[in-house]
């Protein structure tokens, strides 16, 4: 409990540019994850259908084993939920990462660490953001389809650039965060604890 308060009075210290910045990419995440929820629930269905069309199949003759277009849409389904809750992840501190440098100093250089790990990431994830974005754009303007469903491309791409630009924001507002001396992650936006 008194972890909560202390937490909510370190948010309510945290004015300024830096933390509307931060706000705002929070705000992001949090509707990255729900995006994320929405496209995993949709790909659990499908998985579903396609089991129970593949055990009919079975018993009606003729019938198909599969769904056309399960494969594929699972793909997207499944690079969708995992980009569009990246910037949440990262947000609430339930990143896979490496903290050997950080524990061997015995905390005294976290903040420097830190800082150089946000400014590797923000360029990494801005990097990944700005491809995407083309890749989408220039899928579009060439109207590229899929082969099996004729989908048009430019549609799972557009998601997959939106995940990858909200985890660019959240990286971007990470360094501001963190050079500003304030917590760069906030645990109440996790969905569960990290794994130790």
């Amino acid at each position: 409990m008194a972890d909560m308060t202390s937490s909510r009075n370190e948010d309510a210290r945290e004015t300024g540019i830096v933390a509307a910045m931060q706000t705002a990419a929070d705000l992001l995440s949090v509707l990255g994850g729900y995006l994320a929820v929405a496209c995993t629930v949709a790909l659990t269905f499908l998985v579903l259908v396609e089991v129970v069309v593949a055990m009919l199949a079975r018993v009606i003759p003729g019938m198909p084993a599969s769904i056309h277009i399960g494969w594929e849409y699972s793909g997207y389904l499944m690079g969708a939920s995992f980009l569009l809750g990246t910037g949440m992840t990262l947000r609430a501190g339930l990143q896979i990462r490496v903290e050997m440098l950080m524990r061997a100093g015995k905390d005294r250089f976290a903040q420097q660490f830190e800082a150089v790990s946000s400014l590797i990431g923000a360029g990494v994830s801005v990097f990944l953001a700005v491809s995407m974005v083309n890749l989408a754009l220039r899928t579009w303007r060439f109207g590229e389809v899929s082969q099996d469903s004729l989908t048009p491309l430019w549609i799972p791409q557009a998601v997959l650039a939106l995940g990858a630009t909200i985890l660019a924001l959240q990286m971007v507002a990470r360094v501001f965060t963190c050079f500003a001396g304030h917590s760069v992650n906030k645990p109440s936006l996790g969905a569960s604890t990290a794994i130790e």
